[in-house]
This record gives structure tokens, sequence and C-alpha cells, in this order.
């Protein structure tokens, strides 16, 4: 389990920028500018990992370690995994069409599934690959764009009224088009601050 969520978070900071469009005042098919943000590539520090050094050496005439007894808790960890499978953040050119999910509070650019039928952020509609050769991720931005737009309102024109109130589109960095993480994946939300609670019709 810890090694896939180490393999999902090297592969988001690689992969993804998001794009999002509309709040709780606007609609999925307005059409002002979308804004976007850029995932920062963490960088763990010092504190963060154990080195693997001891801290201090044993004295040389040191006394026994103690081992706990039967039925004693020990700090040795479980073979358990400590989250479920779905509450590890993935990068979103793993998500499929129809596949809902939380924006990752732990890691920018990432995502946590959900059920559909119970609360999300937003619920893939479309997911594209993206071909081509693109210099920059704005050039790569307004092509992602472009192939979500008309998904996106035609999509959000079918949900009954006050459902959808924005839109959410991931796209790879220039750098890696042409590489396993070259999906345009492309969702609506409820907009700013609020959330779905049922599939999309």
């Amino acid at each position: 389990m810890v090694a896939a969520a180490v393999v999902a978070i090297a592969l988001i900071t690689a992969s993804v920028v998001f794009m999002t469009r509309g709040d709780s005042d606007t609609d999925a098919s307005a059409g002002g500018k979308p804004s976007a943000s850029q995932s920062p590539s963490p960088s763990p520090s010092a504190s963060d990992e154990p080195s693997g050094i001891p801290s201090e050496e044993p004295s040389p005439g040191g006394e026994a370690t103690e081992f706990p007894g039967p039925g004693e808790e020990d700090d040795e960890p479980s073979e358990e995994p400590d989250q479920d499978a779905s509450d590890v953040p993935l990068p979103s050119f793993l998500l499929r069409v129809g596949d809902c999910y939380d924006r990752s509070k732990e890691r920018e650019a990432a995502v946590v599934t959900r059920d559909c039928d119970k609360s999300h952020d937003a619920e893939v509609v479309s997911r594209k690959k993206l071909t081509g050769t693109y210099s920059t991720d704005g050039a790569v931005r307004s092509k992602a764009d472009s192939m979500c737009r008309t998904l996106l309102r035609n999509k959000a024109a079918k949900q009954p009224a006050g459902t959808v109130g924005g839109t959410l589109i991931s796209y790879p960095k220039s750098k890696n088009v042409g590489k396993a993480f070259s999906y345009v994946t492309c969702s609506l939300t409820a907009g700013k601050g609020k959330k779905l609670h049922k599939p999309l019709v």
C-alpha cells in the first residue's frame, strides 16, 4: 500500500495541471476565463524522513533490549493498511469516465476517488488522449480547454437546475505529452464550495 502511494505521488508531481472554471454564482457554460493552478514539486525535508542512522551509540555495558510479552502492544507496524485504497491520492489521468472524486487535500493536482452516491467534488465526463507536440503548458491548456468545452457544456445542460456550477479540466504538462500522462480529463463540479451528491444524468 505504501509503495503504491509513493508511486502515485511521484506520478502526480510529474504530470498534472488543473484548470477550473465556474463557481457557485456561475453556470458551466459561462464565458469566464479559466484559472490554472500548477502543482509545485514537493521536496522532502531532512526532518520528514528517517535517516536510518541511530541518534546515539549504545553503551559498551548496555542493558538488554526489552521485548513485549505475549498480548502486550508493541510499536511494530501492522500488516493492515492504514487507509482504504480509495483514500490514496492518485493522479487524475488514471480516472475513467463516470468516476467521482474529491481533489486531494494532501497533494495538489491529485484526486481521491469517491462513491458517486455520496458527497464528492466532481465527476469525470470525458477522458481523451492528447496528441501532438506542445512547447508550453499554455498551449496544452488551450488544447485541453477546446477538447472539453463542448462536451462539458452539453453534459451540464442535461443536469437538473442547480446541480452543476463549474468545470474541472486536468491535463499534462507540455514535457509529458506523448508519455503515459497524455490524458485530458474533463469533469463537472457543483461549483466553488459545493458538492455533488449523486451521479450525473
